[in-house]
């Protein structure tokens, strides 16, 4: 099978500080500027407030740098 055309995301999350509706339009425009980050939510009904990305790449620390850039706290979150 040729796979030349499929590409492969990555999932990376995060544990955040990002708590409040408020917070997440502060951040979109970053993460939304982002070249590398396809989609991303944060689940505010989440204890951990767990950012969720679908990227084009699994290094962490441009998003977490990123994150943090923006005034938040950011930590990836591992199985």
């Amino acid at each position: 099978m040729n796979d030349i055309y499929q590409t492969h995301d990555h999932i990376l999350v995060f544990r955040t500080n990002i708590n409040r509706k408020k917070h997440v339009r502060t951040i979109s425009p970053l993460l939304n500027g982002c070249d590398t980050i396809k989609k991303w939510n944060v689940d505010l009904s989440d204890i951990d407030n767990v950012l969720r990305i679908e990227a084009t790449h699994s290094d962490c620390a441009p998003v977490i740098e990123l994150v943090k850039q923006a005034g938040y706290a950011c930590e990836e979150l591992t199985d």
